[in-house]
This record gives C-alpha cells, structure tokens and sequence, in this order.
C-alpha cells in the first residue's frame, strides 16, 4: 500500500488496510491484535502508520524523493490466521486413504511419533 504520509485520519486508514481499530486492538477477518495507546492520537484521530507496522511486523519504505511511503504485509507468523487444520490424508492400517476432516466435530486425540 502507498502512502502520502505516515499519519492517516483514522477512516482513511481503516478503508486502506482493511483493519478496524477497536478498544480491543487491530481487528480484521475475526481477529484482533492489541495495540498501544500512541497508535492513535487523542487530538486529531489519526493514526500512526509507523507504531502500527511495527506491532503487526509489516515494513515500511520509504521514497524520499516523491515524499512517499509502502506499507508491506504482515509477517512474523504472531498471529494464527485460521484455526482449520489443512486438509491432510494418510493411509490408515490397511493402506486405505484416510481423510481427517471426516472427523471434524468430532473429539480425538493425535498422536505424532518419529524414530529420530
């Protein structure tokens, strides 16, 4: 995402990244992640790109030339986007496919073992 400058109004920056700021912190997609209080000034309501970035793991360039800022994406994996478990298919004792989604809601217990 390009930006103009390193401080947004706070609608501004909701409509850009897709984060609604909350009480709660950083929401988007059904999850939250806490911010500090300086993330947005009391006075004015805008946001502080770079305090931001910094919590979420997202960098930040800059083109001093042309007065512009890009705004990556998240990383750092600190936060677990989805709870699913990928779909995974293993034989099971007759070398028949198994599927473990066919256990979804279910209860169960899953062991890994490995000689090494």
């Amino acid at each position: 995402m390009i930006l103009s400058s390193l401080h947004l109004p706070l609608p501004q920056f909701e409509a850009a990244t897709g984060f609604e700021l909350r009480p709660e912190g950083a929401c988007r997609d059904g999850r939250c992640i806490p911010l500090p209080p300086e993330v947005v000034s009391d006075e004015d309501a805008t946001v502080d790109v770079e305090v931001f970035a910094r919590r979420l793991g997202m960098g930040i360039a800059q083109d001093a030339a042309h007065g512009l800022w890009a705004l990556g994406p998240e990383s750092g994996g600190k936060v677990i986007a989805d709870a699913r478990c990928p779909e995974i298919r293993l034989p099971d004792l007759d070398g028949e496919e198994f599927a473990l989604s066919s256990l979804r809601g279910r209860k169960l217990v899953l062991v890994a073992w490995a000689s090494w």
